[in-house]
């Protein structure tokens, strides 16, 4: 399922989507195709919006607008359950070479900057911008698996999405019913 998985970063990296999981997209929307997602909690203590929502092992950040605002994806796990369309959850294979991303970038038509900190050794990203205001990284590592002979390859690590052009979020207007996700909750 790896060269599944590896085509969906690829459209990842062109479209800044995973099929419906994509920058901007509707909380409701997204709900109604594949479930109403698990509260992963708040992600300021102070305040209810932005608020961590996940199906299966996509964890998604939306603002009180219910707009999709980031998602990342844990591939370190080694495997990922992953919402489809028909509802389900499906488990996906998530061990991706640094060669082979680079391959289905590189046929996707997609370029991409190479991030690296000095304060973080071992690791390297690849950022591509699928559109002016949104980013997609794929966050590499080296292959330190004490089991295994030394690795020339980095793996894949993490994917995450993002984008800039949403600063503010416009107020909820008081008299807006309860959606089930905390509309009224400050």
């Amino acid at each position: 399922m790896t060269a599944d998985f590896l085509a969906g970063l690829a459209e990842l990296a062109a479209t800044g989507g995973l099929g419906p999981l994509r920058y901007d997209a509707s909380l409701p929307e997204l709900a109604a195709r594949y479930g109403d997602p698990y509260d992963c909690g708040r992600v300021h203590k102070e305040s209810r919006w932005p608020h961590a929502f996940g199906w299966g092992d996509a964890w998604t950040v939306f603002c009180r607008c219910r707009r999709l605002r980031s998602f990342s994806l844990p591939a370190w796990h080694g495997e990922l359950e992953l919402p489809f369309p028909d509802g389900a959850l499906h488990t996906v294979d998530t061990y991706v070479t640094e060669s082979a991303l680079v391959a289905a970038l590189t046929a996707a038509g997609c370029t991409w900057e190479t991030v690296t900190y000095e304060n973080i050794p071992g690791q390297r990203t690849l950022e591509v911008a699928p559109a002016e205001d949104v980013r997609v990284a794929f966050v590499l590592t080296e292959d330190e698996d004490p089991g295994e002979l030394p690795s020339t390859e980095w793996l894949l690590n993490k994917v995450g999405l993002w984008g800039y052009d949403h600063p503010d979020c416009p107020e909820l207007d008081p008299a807006t019913p309860d959606d089930g996700w905390g509309a009224q909750e400050a």
